[in-house]
């Protein structure tokens, strides 16, 4: 049987999940080990730190990247206890046209790695998946999307991550409100502002001001969707006095006015 890469088999083939996928908030005391994977794997880092080693190779656990493990691998993992792990996993075997087991080229790495610029778009496509059974259609449509997207995300942005610049992600996640600065972000990398700037351009395609108000607003939308906070209480809460100015930006980043969340769920 021909090796094909897994882009090709997203294309032509089929994913075979050999148990359900989970979507997991990890305790305190978590870890995985694997002496040998006996299927491919694919852990999604949604928030939180931690740690993997596949084949004695080390490589840290982040918010925002994705590890496909082959089979054979011999894998463990663990959590940093004061960055709490929030992740997605689904082990899986890959099928190629005929039905059969199809095989990724021998020559490969134990693990890829893809840094997921908005990470937060596929926690829903991940809810997704764990809601169904493995034998509904929709369940098979949402795990191909999910690596699909992730698949993409490889091509697209390879060489992108930059582990000091991601410290400033970690710092903005903990505290959406603060009035962040590029040289306070910098100060978070551990990098100079000009090259840190540049850096996180290039890991977000976007400047670092623009991400944090871009998260804001995201997230404000999560709260006035989730909860019965009051807008004016939700802007505060993310560092917003001035109502109007926050309902501005969030006609921007957004694209509907702040009040329709609340009269209409649905959105």
């Amino acid at each position: 049987m021909p090796h094909h890469d897994l882009q090709w088999i997203l294309e032509h083939g089929k994913l075979r999940l050999t148990t359900p996928p989970v979507l997991y908030h990890c305790e305190p005391i978590w870890s995985w080990n694997v002496d040998s994977l006996p299927e491919h794997a694919l852990l999604l880092i949604l928030e939180g730190r931690g740690q993997l080693i596949v084949n004695g190779a080390a490589s840290d656990l982040r918010q925002g990247i994705c590890y496909f493990l082959k089979p054979g691998s011999k894998v463990a993992a663990q959590q940093n206890p004061s960055y709490p792990l929030f992740l997605f996993l689904a082990r899986f075997d890959i099928l190629d046209t005929n039905g059969k087991l199809a095989a990724l080229p021998p020559g490969e790495r134990p693990f890829h790695s893809v840094f997921i610029r908005k990470v937060r778009s596929l926690e829903t496509l991940a809810e997704l998946v764990v809601s169904h059974r493995t034998n509904d259609p929709l369940f098979q449509d949402a795990i191909n999307m999910l690596i699909r997207l992730l698949v993409e995300e490889a091509a697209r942005h390879a060489g992108d991550f930059d582990s000091n610049a991601c410290e400033a992600l970690h710092a903005i996640e903990n505290d959406l409100a603060r009035k962040w600065t590029v040289a306070a972000l910098a100060k978070e990398a551990q990098m100079p502002r000009g090259a840190f700037a540049r850096s996180f351009r290039r890991m977000m395609n976007e400047p670092p001001i623009h991400y944090v108000i871009r998260r804001r607003m995201e997230e404000a939308k999560r709260q006035i969707q989730q909860s019965s906070l009051s807008i004016e209480e939700i802007a505060i809460n993310l560092g917003y006095s001035d109502l109007s100015f926050f309902r501005k930006l969030f006609l921007e980043r957004i694209g509907y006015p702040v009040e329709s969340i609340r009269e209409n769920r649905e959105f």
